[in-house]
């Protein structure tokens, strides 16, 4: 009785749609989790939680549940730089359990539940973005950009399918040796026009911080096989001077954007 005048939910109507359900797969491949009541007696019901850095993060994950009436509330937090911690939470509701069930499994070690991606999780624009500004990093260096989605708490095969389900999207990733997600430098284009070129909160603005050419330049090779030409020949113009390329360094490796590729079109009369 007392977690239905807690909970001013419709028990016996389901809120749970197929855009809410890809929210939850991305607010779940990163921090976020499902917590069921401690005492609950016979009743199933769960609700979503995280803890995040940011208001404004916290405001915008928790948004995707406001069917579930989610919210989110500050708290002091030593293991915060800023001291203090947004945590989001929703209602309790059977069609979060229903989600928890789909999400965890119990240890037959510990006894305790684990968080796996199931089998039908959604790799959609939606959830990938969520789980790229929970849980994922990108980072320049040496003149190459790492982008890497965190999944180090769960099994290495669990991993390996979410790379799989990655590369249907058409985004070349693997697992890398510290069981992450790493988007090969290659994939950095259809990595962004999958989730979006710009973040939907200024906090996270510098995981989009790229120059414009990373999403439009490429290689020599990839411009070869696309137009059907040999690439050998295509290297002797780029070096003798009469294809121009963009280079990040003056001994870079030549990258073709989209008016570089026009003259490789006309060069070779396509």
């Amino acid at each position: 009785k007392r977690n239905r005048e807690e909970n001013p939910l419709d028990w016996s109507i389901s809120y749970m749609t197929e855009s809410i359900i890809e929210a939850i797969d991305g607010f779940l491949l990163g921090d976020g989790s499902i917590h069921k009541p401690q005492t609950t007696g016979t009743l199933d019901i769960a609700r979503l939680a995280c803890g995040v850095q940011y208001e404004e993060f916290c405001n915008y994950m928790m948004k995707w549940f406001s069917s579930y009436n989610s919210y989110c509330k500050e708290y002091r937090s030593s293991s915060m730089s800023s001291g203090f911690v947004w945590m989001g939470r929703t209602k309790f509701h059977p069609d979060l359990y229903a989600q928890h069930n789909r999400w965890y499994h119990k240890s037959e070690k510990t006894g305790k539940w684990l968080k796996q991606p199931p089998a039908d999780v959604r790799i959609t624009p939606k959830s990938v973005m969520l789980w790229c500004l929970g849980d994922g990093s990108c980072v320049q260096k040496n003149n190459t950009v790492v982008i890497r989605l965190s999944t180090d708490g769960f099994d290495k095969e669990r991993v390996e399918f979410l790379a799989d389900k990655m590369k249907e999207k058409g985004i070349d990733c693997y697992r890398n040796g510290d069981n992450r997600i790493q988007i090969k430098t290659t994939a950095v284009p259809a990595f962004f026009k999958f989730i979006g070129k710009k973040s939907p909160v200024k906090c996270y603005d510098y995981k989009f911080d790229l120059p414009e050419w990373r999403f439009e330049a490429k290689r020599m090779k990839a411009v070869a096989d696309e137009l059907g030409i040999d690439y050998q020949q295509l290297a002797h113009l780029v070096k003798i001077g009469k294809i121009p390329c963009y280079r990040i360094s003056e001994k870079g490796r030549p990258r073709f954007l989209p008016e570089h590729i026009e003259v490789v079109k006309k060069a070779f009369s396509l």
